[in-house]
């Protein structure tokens, strides 16, 4: 009679079969939720990279690549480097400063029509300084390069207007903008309200205008002394960095009148240099007498080449 010895009876074997077949995808079960986990841990790390080197400004991408990355905003009021990124280099020579005042046709009443400059001839100005290969650029980017080690292009020129009169905001800006030159605005603490609004100056501030002080009435700084002096020189750098928040580092001389105790005063201020009307190109050795370059109304484009060839620009 054969033994029973290693026999499992049916039943016993049907509960083996499903106890296996139960672990088999419970086991099943595990690796397809492993799977899940690990593959949404790689989405999640390669979200991460693309995320930051789209942050970063990285990977342009190739043909087709639709990736768009928001640049820095380029620092307010003449700070920071120029905005024509391209063909910078370091400098130390001197600098041409044009000093324009009034950019307007000059009334019949004027009396002093050489100060005004014809909106149309400011711009066919501008553009042959463009064709020439000149760069407008602030003086705080003048001073950046003369003593920090900035660049500049290679051919810079600074554009000032004296007083801060309304056609620096309606004939000049506009032209400037499209060229995405700076201006510098010398302002007079008395033509605020009267001349340009704080609205105004502050567009001027958004497209890259300097803002630096050109006292608060007007006087000639070298009749006053003590209280009235420092009032005039500190006194209006003080009101323009609390009106519009800007470092207001150079000063302009009223009429370009100053003398040694003008000179102390400026410094004494705190400011970097100050503007004369000195012939001639600026250099670092006279910080606080910077030469300018006046533009006459009677100039236009041909006065203008010619000063700047007198001036060795």
């Amino acid at each position: 009679m054969p033994s029973d010895r290693g026999r499992q009876p049916a039943g016993g074997l049907d509960q083996v079969r499903r106890h296996r077949r139960a672990r088999h995808l419970q086991e099943e079960r595990r690796r397809a939720a492993l799977r899940r986990r690990n593959a949404l841990f790689c989405a999640a790390i390669a979200s991460a990279v693309i995320g930051a080197a789209v942050g970063s400004g990285a990977g342009s991408g190739g043909p087709g690549t639709q990736v768009r990355t928001r640049s820095a905003r380029p620092p307010r009021g003449g700070l920071g480097p120029p905005r024509q990124a391209e063909h910078l280099v370091s400098w130390t020579k001197p600098v041409p400063i044009l000093l324009y005042h009034v950019i307007a046709s000059p009334p019949a009443t004027a009396q002093l029509p050489e100060l005004f400059v014809d909106p149309k001839t400011f711009t066919a100005q501008m553009e042959w300084l463009e064709r020439q290969g000149y760069v407008a650029v602030s003086l705080n980017q003048v001073y950046d390069a003369w003593f920090k080690g900035a660049k500049l292009p290679d051919k810079p020129v600074v554009l000032t207007f004296d007083d801060g009169y309304r056609g620096d905001y309606v004939y000049a800006r506009p032209t400037l903008r499209r060229l995405r030159w700076p201006g510098d605005l010398n302002l007079l603490v008395k033509n605020l309200g009267s001349e340009l609004s704080d609205q105004m100056v502050e567009q001027l501030i958004d497209d890259g205008w300097e803002i630096d002080a050109h006292t608060i009435s007007h006087l000639d700084l070298t009749t006053v002394t003590g209280n009235r002096l420092r009032r005039e020189v500190a006194g209006s750098r003080q009101i323009l960095r609390g009106r519009f928040h800007q470092p207001v580092n150079f000063f302009c001389y009223p009429a370009g009148r100053f003398n040694r105790s003008t000179i102390r005063a400026v410094r004494r201020a705190g400011y970097l240099g100050a503007t004369t009307e000195l012939p001639g190109d600026a250099s670092r050795g006279d910080m606080y007498e910077l030469h300018r370059i006046r533009v006459d109304g009677s100039d236009g484009v041909s006065g203008l080449e010619r000063k700047l060839r007198q001036a060795g620009a």
